[in-house]
């Protein structure tokens, strides 16, 4: 099982960051990805929405995508899972209870070495292929602030940072030095 980590420095007013994932709007989730028999890397990003079902040839199952190996015909599926985690401000005490319960959550799927600096926002079940890379650009997130007002942003391409201000408490409002990465777990 494969999982996606993020982290990154909050300025202090945010309480939480997460994608914005949900039936009405779901999220595109862009991967590169590696076919596990020929080990070749596919030759473009894939988007995967987790919402969306399609059929396994030869199978009766489901899965959030499904593809051919265009070099050795390979069958790769991958269900795509969103944890309960969002990355939190380690400094907000609201978030402590949500903290220890990720702790928790994470020992049940072999993540104890994942630091709580890091969120575990998907679990990608992963079959015939890799994920290898995570690309930011077309996913929508969500900060929420300590004020509770939700603010939603997106990166550029190959950035790692956002900022903005809000005008309801006359600050600053900045996520920096995001950091997406792929990890096994159970």
């Amino acid at each position: 099982m494969l999982f996606l980590t993020s982290c990154a420095t909050l300025s202090e007013n945010i309480r939480r960051i997460f994608p914005k994932d949900t039936e009405q709007s779901p999220a595109e989730y862009t991967f590169k990805l590696v076919c596990t028999s020929c080990r070749e890397e596919h030759d473009s990003p894939i988007r995967i929405n987790r919402f969306e079902s399609h059929d396994m040839p030869g199978s009766k199952g489901n899965a959030s995508f499904v593809m051919k190996c265009k070099f050795c015909g390979n069958e790769c599926s991958i269900n795509l899972t969103r944890t309960k985690e969002d990355l939190y401000n380690l400094d907000e005490e609201s978030n402590f209870e949500l903290i220890e319960q990720g702790k928790k959550d994470r020992k049940k799927v072999g993540l104890r070495s994942v630091p709580v600096e890091k969120a575990v926002w998907l679990e990608l079940d992963c079959r015939g292929c890799e994920v290898t890379k995570f690309e930011p650009a077309d996913t929508i997130f969500v900060a929420e602030l300590v004020s509770k007002k939700e603010m939603e942003f997106q990166f550029e391409d190959d950035e790692n940072e956002w900022y903005d201000y809000d005008d309801d408490a006359g600050e600053e409002v900045s996520v920096v030095d995001m950091n997406f990465e792929i990890v096994k777990g159970k």
